[in-house]
C-alpha cells in the first residue's frame, strides 16, 4: 500500500504539474507554473552537462526516465515551488515544505535517485527559487 501511495505521489512530480496544479489552487498560477518550469529547464541543462547514470531499474518501483540522474528535476521544481507557493500562500508555508520534502524523499524511496541527486536537486530549487522571487 504505502509503495503504490509513494509512486502515485512522485508521479505527480513529473515535470511538475503537480506543483503548477497548487499555484493554480493558490492563486498564484503564473508565478508559480514560470518558477517551476524555468527551474526545470535550468536542471536539464545541469543533468546535460553531468550526465550521471541512475540507479538500477531492476530496483526501482517505477519505469526509469531516460535523462540523467543528477541533479533530481523533482527535488529542485519541489523546492521551488515551495518558495513560490510560501510567496503566494504564507499561511500554508508548513504544507508546501513538507510536501516538497516529501517529493524530494519519494524518488529515493522508488530508486529513480541517489541521496546525493536529491540533495543537489533541492539545491539548485533553493537557488531558482530564490531567484524568481527576487524577481
Amino acid at each position: 500500500m504505502l509503495d503504490r501511495a509513494v509512486v502515485a505521489y512522485t508521479t505527480a512530480g513529473n515535470y511538475g504539474i503537480g506543483w503548477v496544479v497548487a499555484g493554480a489552487l493558490a492563486g498564484a498560477p503564473a508565478r508559480v507554473a514560470a518558477t517551476v518550469w524555468g527551474t526545470l529547464g535550468v536542471n536539464y541543462a545541469v543533468k546535460l552537462a553531468v550526465g550521471r547514470e541512475r540507479p538500477a531499474a531492476a530496483d526501482a518501483l517505477i519505469g526509469l526516465p531516460s535523462s540523467s540522474s543528477f541533479p533530481s528535476s523533482h527535488a529542485a521544481m519541489s523546492v521551488a515551488a515551495a518558495f513560490a507557493l510560501t510567496r503566494a500562500r504564507p499561511e500554508l508555508a508548513a504544507i508546501w515544505w513538507t510536501a516538497a520534502a516529501a517529493m524530494a524523499a519519494s524518488r529515493v524511496y522508488v530508486g529513480a535517485h541517489r541521496a546525493g541527486d536529491v540533495v543537489a536537486g533541492a539545491a539548485l530549487g533553493a537557488v531558482t527559487g530564490a531567484a524568481a522571487g527576487a524577481v
